[in-house]
């Protein structure tokens, strides 16, 4: 086959890494994996993609002859139109960076916001596009002036040295500048995607509440505050894993007979009503059910439910619990 014929080779490649990248998105792949299928598409694809819709045809060097009664040069100079493999790699990585911008500013003001999923389809959506439209290009122009890739052309140049400049001098300072070139882009794809791919995360937190379900004017509180002895209610609480990571948490509900409000109360009696162990992963929620059922009557009860990171101890105390509700009740 021709090399002629491989003129789609790139911009399928570049559909078949953005469909990797999606899909290692969609799938929640973490570490290695999914730094390898996401940087590419935040670092160089859109921009190739760009690049290719706008340069369909291929980089050809040739020999501009001047006249010398009008120019005053007496040696030919060299000229060449559209764009090689080595500048679309240059390109493409500098498009990526102004557009990458472009598409987060448009994502921020879209229903879903700015955020990592959103942008990532947003980005493989714009390199598809531009994809099928360089492929489309490609096609009409005819097999000769298609650009075809030669990526064998990239390792040739960097190694590359002019033995003769425009003063008839050396200039082996070329392999240094090409080398020099390769090595900066592939820091700046390295850097800018791994920032993009990790942003930097917020200390991580949990949220614990109190599932206040239905409520209307004609509530009395947010929660289950009114009992009768003997009579067994449900109270829900929920807890959102915020912490970056999986965390195992045990939540335990008392039932206390208190003097005085708040987290100074005097406790003069505690009864244990029942604990549940729960495991969540990274922003996931879970809503827990306790069935209260107070054996005493009195206003100066309350529920006191804490919640411990991994397993709740034999004697549990407020002051040992990750996080704390104190909810005041009544019991008639």
């Amino acid at each position: 086959m021709s090399h002629l014929d491989r003129w789609y080779i790139d911009l399928s490649l570049v559909a078949l890494l953005t469909g990797l990248a999606v899909l290692a998105v969609t799938a929640d792949a973490t570490g290695v994996v999914r730094i390898a299928a996401v940087v590419p598409l935040v670092t160089l694809l859109p921009g190739y993609a760009f690049v290719a819709l706008l340069y369909p045809s291929s980089g050809n060097h040739a020999v501009r002859t001047v006249d010398e009664t009008q120019r005053g040069l007496r040696n030919p100079l060299p000229s060449k139109r559209g764009v090689d493999t080595v500048e679309r790699v240059v390109f493409a990585v500098v498009s990526t960076l102004v557009l990458v911008p472009c598409v987060a500013l448009l994502t921020s003001v879209s229903p879903w916001g700015l955020a990592v999923r959103p942008l990532l389809f947003a980005l493989a959506g714009l390199t598809l596009a531009c994809t099928i439209g360089g492929l489309f290009r490609r096609r009409r122009l005819p097999a000769e002036s298609r650009y075809t890739p030669q990526f064998g052309q990239v390792v040739s140049n960097l190694g590359y040295v002019d033995t003769t400049s425009a003063f008839g001098g050396t200039d082996s300072r070329r392999r240094l500048y090409n080398v020099g070139l390769a090595a900066s882009v592939l820091l700046l794809c390295s850097s800018v995607g791994y920032a993009a791919v990790n942003p930097p995360q917020a200390g991580g937190f949990t949220e614990f509440y109190v599932d206040t379900g239905d409520v209307s004017g004609d509530s009395q509180s947010m929660y289950p505050s009114q009992f009768a002895v003997g009579e067994t209610r449900t109270v829900p609480v929920t807890i959102v894993n915020q912490e970056h990571e999986r965390q195992t948490y045990e939540a335990v509900v008392e039932i206390q007979r208190v003097n005085g409000t708040g987290a100074d109360a005097d406790v003069l009696e505690s009864t244990r009503a029942g604990s549940q162990r729960v495991s969540l992963a990274h922003d996931e929620r879970r809503t827990v059910e306790f069935d209260v059922s107070p054996d005493r009557r009195g206003s100066d009860r309350r529920l006191l439910v804490s919640l411990y990171r991994g397993q709740a101890p034999a004697d549990p105390s407020p002051g040992d619990a990750y996080r704390t509700l104190r909810l005041p009740i009544t019991v008639n």
